[in-house]
């Protein structure tokens, strides 16, 4: 599935947000900001069709032409911390899934 640049942000950041199985309105609001209504409702429908690892090979099918610099991966991992930082808790689950989202998209 073929995203552009702004709905691959999106399904990175709501990817972060569901990691705990519930993406908070902090969250959201993080990436409205980032993303855009439109696109966050378009990538928030497409999403909840998706299994965890079509979401994941939807990543890996997009990084390739979004993820290419080291400022481009650096950006989206800021976004990644931005939402899970959103709600002002930490937890394992998330932490790991931040060095799970580096090794992705390197």
């Amino acid at each position: 599935m073929t995203l552009n640049k702004e709905e691959f942000k999106a399904m990175v950041m709501l990817y972060a947000a569901n990691i705990d199985g519930n993406i908070q309105s902090e969250e959201v609001k993080v990436m409205l900001e980032k993303s855009g209504f439109d696109t966050v409702e378009k990538i928030e429908k497409m999403f909840a069709k998706m299994s965890d690892m079509e979401v994941l090979n939807c990543i890996r099918e997009n990084k390739a032409q979004y993820a290419v610099t080291e400022a481009d991966r650096l950006d989206l991992i800021h976004d990644i911390c931005t939402i899970i930082e959103a709600d002002e808790k930490c937890t394992v689950m998330e932490e790991t899934m931040v060095n799970a989202m580096r090794r992705l998209l390197n």
